[in-house]
């Protein structure tokens, strides 16, 4: 009986732990951030560290803002690293870069937000940021950039692909389907191909559409048999290591492997 009590012991706790864990991976808060290292915003305003928040929390994914003044980077290397360091490679999150000292901004989004914040999108973005940098209305630029990133989130990922999201990490999931476009675009083509194939072949030996032709295969065709040997010499078997692309830094595109970006000048 002891022995039994022991066991069940162990095993609670264990199963205590294991919860506890589980739990706590899933609540756990997502990373935001605003860096006011050009001091721009004369502080962290409260109303943008809770829309970042808010805005985490729904998209699952870490949400930054950088401004900076000595930066000798390129804007986009800048974000691309940026990101990196605080979210991890291609993980979930986003980054808005104010180069106060280039007069350059950028937006880089790598994981689940690259599909959500393509490069088109980026420019929308751009085009209501952009204007209130210019006029020197910072807090006002990174409130449109969190309603227009919570914009096209709600809006779904484009291009008509079914796609699944998971609740609990926001990771997207493309099904593979035929879009009625693609179907379409290859009847066409195959309808194009065949009637080419019958132009040509009609033009080239004078036929006639309907007409009815006998080719007397017996009296025209021939057959000629001969033996033949090869000898096989030598063989060589070549083999080259092609190495891997691991750069998944730039902008302007929306891949798999990288992200999502874009920038101009303010």
């Amino acid at each position: 009986m002891k022995k039994k009590i022991t066991f069940l012991s162990l095993f609670l706790t264990l199963f205590a732990v294991l919860t506890l864990f589980g739990f706590s991976k899933t609540v756990e808060a997502q990373q935001i951030g605003i860096d006011d290292q050009a001091g721009i915003l004369e502080g962290t305003p409260s109303v943008l560290t809770e829309e970042s928040q808010r805005l985490s929390e729904k998209t699952k994914a870490g949400v930054f803002v950088v401004t900076t003044t000595t930066n000798t980077q390129a804007p986009k290397d800048f974000a691309v690293d940026y990101l990196a360091n605080k979210v991890g490679q291609g993980n979930n999150g986003i980054v808005l870069l104010i180069d106060m000292g280039q007069r350059e901004i950028y937006i880089w989004a790598t994981g689940n937000l690259k599909h959500y914040i393509t490069p088109s999108r980026i420019d929308s973005i751009l085009d209501v940021v952009q204007p209130q940098l210019s006029n020197g209305n910072y807090q006002q630029a990174i409130e449109g950039f969190y309603e227009q990133v919570n914009h096209y989130y709600q809006q779904g990922i484009p291009g008509g692909r079914q796609y699944s999201v998971n609740p609990n990490t926001g990771e997207v999931t493309f099904h593979r389907s035929f879009r009625p476009a693609y179907i379409l675009i290859a009847v066409i083509a195959a309808l194009i191909s065949a009637g080419a194939f019958v132009v040509v072949l009609v033009s080239r030996y004078q036929l006639k559409l309907g007409a009815r032709w006998n080719y007397e295969y017996q009296k025209n065709g021939a057959l000629k048999l001969s033996k033949r040997s090869d000898t096989l010499v030598n063989s060589f078997i070549t083999t080259r290591r092609i190495p891997r692309n691991n750069n998944s830094s730039g902008g302007g595109f929306s891949g798999g492997g990288g992200g999502s970006g874009g920038g101009r000048s303010f």
